[in-house]
């Protein structure tokens, strides 16, 4: 299943990512009840066929967007690590039932880019490539360094994915990032107006979650990125250019310390796992 691109906001489940990198076409959920009912429906096919590697890779999903409506829509904290521990569990459960599926691995790869451990991010879009050396693997791993201030690095990958067979709209968006992150604002337009025509929807998600509706300007966009935890902070200077607000992750002491132990045992079962299976040369580093 192809993995589409990386950006960033909220509410479905489908295959894309400006800011939402995602993978294969999902069916689209657009509301916290929808996406609440289509969870409950997973559970049940989960629990009555416990080894299906699809079941538990799509629940993960829908757990990860519940767990960003929790903290993003309703600064509910509790909530949120709710839905991400199951979110994590569903996907590193996934990864021990089936250790050569990349998915998992680019979840919490996405996981990692809202968290703002681009450097984690990375890893896990590197591994994305290693189990599935596909064209858009490529054009993912561009945007991360887009986000860690790279626009050379990005412009290469970008080349390499197009090379290799990307498709055109994961390009030109991570196109439209590296203008805007190296302040070209009449270039980063031009190339919004390109995917404007030829692939609006690359425009609708940021970090696999739903925008309202689709931008209708370069800067209405602007202002979804710069508005989303999952992309304002990597665009932090470029929004101030533009005169629009950064909404940073607002999270607790406590809430960190309880991500932090979630993200190491998930990490600690995994590595378990590729110890294994070292002809994989899949990377998976344990916080400290």
């Amino acid at each position: 299943m192809p993995l589409r691109l990386l950006c960033l906001v909220l509410l479905a489940l489908l295959a894309c990512a400006p800011g939402g990198f995602a993978p294969g076409s999902r069916q689209r959920l657009d509301t916290r009840g929808s996406l609440e009912a289509e969870a409950a429906k997973l559970e049940r096919a989960r629990n009555s066929r416990s080894g299906r590697v699809d079941t538990r890779i799509e629940l993960g999903t829908v757990y990860y967007l519940l767990a960003r409506d929790a903290l993003d829509g309703q600064a509910d904290e509790g909530r949120y690590l709710a839905y991400l521990e199951k979110s994590v569990e569903e996907f590193v459960t996934a990864v021990e039932l089936d250790p050569r599926h990349e998915e998992p691995h680019f979840y919490l790869a996405v996981m990692d880019t809202y968290r703002g451990d681009l450097r984690g991010a990375l890893r896990g879009f590197n591994n994305v490539k290693r189990l599935n050396p596909s064209p858009i693997a490529y054009t993912n791993i561009a945007e991360i360094y887009v986000y860690r201030g790279r626009p050379d690095r990005a412009r290469e990958w970008n080349r390499l994915g197009l090379r290799k067979g990307a498709p055109y709209g994961p390009v030109i968006f991570n196109d439209m990032l590296i203008a805007w992150k190296e302040g070209d604002i009449g270039e980063a337009r031009r190339r919004f107006r390109q995917l404007e025509r030829s692939d609006p929807d690359m425009l609708r998600t940021i970090n696999v979650a739903r925008l309202p509706r689709t931008p209708r300007s370069f800067e209405e966009f602007a202002g979804y990125c710069c508005g989303s935890p999952a992309c304002g902070p990597y665009m932090k200077q470029r929004c101030i250019d533009l005169a629009l607000p950064v909404q940073e992750r607002e999270i607790s002491e406590e809430t960190l310390l309880k991500e932090l132990r979630l993200e190491i045992e998930a990490k600690r079962r995994m590595r378990k796992v590729y110890e294994q299976r070292k002809e994989l040369e899949i990377e998976i580093e344990v916080p400290e």
